[in-house]
């Protein structure tokens, strides 16, 4: 009966609290409001391709190594199938040099010296492509990046004519009129570095691809040339007879193109995306049928038993809490129950109250952002869920 007139007693303080703009105090228990989040995974493409089996939906729960999507893999079946001939002819050529050179394979190796110098060239202008895009891609990064910090500078700006107009408010000097217009200014120059951020992240998405692709044409540049190479040292072989150097070569060769093999299985063993851990599906941002390429985000999991609440807290306040510090949380759905939960992190850095958990006049207020990692109720709590979080142990209380 005490721990419940206790835990009333810190709800009515705590609604008193977010309606005064008062803080707790070092000796009362507080609720801090804020939503249920989930640890998210994302569940990513390691090869491209089209998407032919979407085997989970939002909201399934899976468990490690299920099978959550089918990547058409006939393009990878066809490589393994050219590694295996691949494999084939430098068995081949090692049992030839063995046996002794034939002179009806000269022209072969010469025609084979010819095509590889082709592949050769092909990769070069490869390179020479892929180098403008990453150049182009770069400047757009670069521009997006101007243009971020442009933007950072007008919402500090407003920020602080915000606190001046605040203060005029308060004094009289200003109007509620005027109030509000400048924390709509506020809100508008948010939204565009919030805007900006989003375009710099695409760009340096784009960016990333882009130099992925140049390096990739730079290594065909380098395997093509080894591949010629190797086809003149065969060709050579075929003419100066086999020597032990030339045997130990074809075997290396012979290796090579195994490793080539196995690479190839690999690939296509990778067209079957499996789930990383155990847990649920939160979003799946593909459908049936669709082009993914590697790298691709194709699910959004939440980890299993790993939940966490955001709340801000006041700067006035930041004393009474610490990383390590045990809490209680609430949630509407349970109301006669209470939650465990422990303090992960707090923010090193202050910010405005988020527009969502204050009133306009709260909103100018310095806080600072505390995360909070539910410990058990994983079977009750949702992803969501409003929550209240009770910050009842003070720092150093024994």
């Amino acid at each position: 009966m005490m721990r419940r007139t206790f835990l009333t007693w810190g709800i009515a303080a705590a609604m008193l609290a977010l309606t005064t703009g008062c803080s707790f105090s070092h000796n009362d228990a507080a609720a801090l409001s804020g939503t249920l989040e989930a640890e998210e995974l994302p569940v990513v493409a390691e090869v491209g391709g089209t998407l032919l089996k979407l085997d989970v939906d939002e909201g399934a729960a899976v468990k490690k190594n299920d099978i959550l999507a089918v990547i058409d893999d006939r393009s990878y079946a066809l490589t393994i199938k050219e590694a295996e001939a691949a494999l084939m002819q430098a068995t081949a050529r090692l049992e030839e040099a063995k046996a002794g050179s034939r002179n009806q394979t000269l022209k072969k190796g010469a025609a084979q010296v010819q095509q590889a110098a082709s592949s050769v060239t092909v990769a070069q202008a490869r390179v020479r492509q892929a180098k403008a895009n990453l150049d182009r891609v770069q400047d757009q990064m670069s521009q997006a990046q101007s243009q971020l910090e442009g933007a950072k500078q007008t919402l500090a700006y407003q920020q602080s004519r915000l606190q001046d107009t605040n203060w005029l408010f308060a004094s009289g000097a200003v109007s509620k009129r005027d109030l509000d217009a400048q924390a709509e200014v506020v809100n508008q120059a948010q939204t565009q570095v919030n805007q900006l951020t989003a375009q710099l992240s695409s760009t340096q998405a784009q960016y990333a691809a882009a130099r992925e692709d140049w390096e990739a044409a730079q290594a065909t540049v380098g395997t093509s040339k080894a591949q010629m190479d190797s086809a003149q040292a065969d060709l050579d072989l075929l003419q100066e007879g086999s020597t032990d150097y030339n045997l130990k070569a074809l075997l290396a060769a012979q290796l090579q193109a195994q490793a080539k093999l196995d690479q190839a299985k690999l690939q296509e063993e990778k067209t079957q995306v499996l789930a990383p851990a155990d847990g649920s599906i939160l979003r799946k941002n593909v459908t049936q049928g669709e082009l993914t390429k590697a790298g691709s985000t194709l699910f959004t999991m939440m980890k299993k038993d790993q939940l966490k609440v955001k709340v801000y807290i006041p700067e006035a306040d930041l004393s009474h809490v610490q990383v390590g510090q045990k809490v209680a949380v609430k949630v509407d759905a349970y109301p006669n129950e209470q939650f465990p939960g422990v303090i992960r992190s707090i923010a090193d850095k202050a910010e405005f109250t988020p527009k969502n958990v204050q009133t306009t006049a709260e909103r100018t207020k310095m806080v600072f952002a505390v995360t909070v990692a539910m410990e058990s109720g994983f079977d009750k709590l949702r992803p969501g869920m409003p929550a209240d979080v009770y910050v009842t142990e003070q720092v150093g209380a024994k």
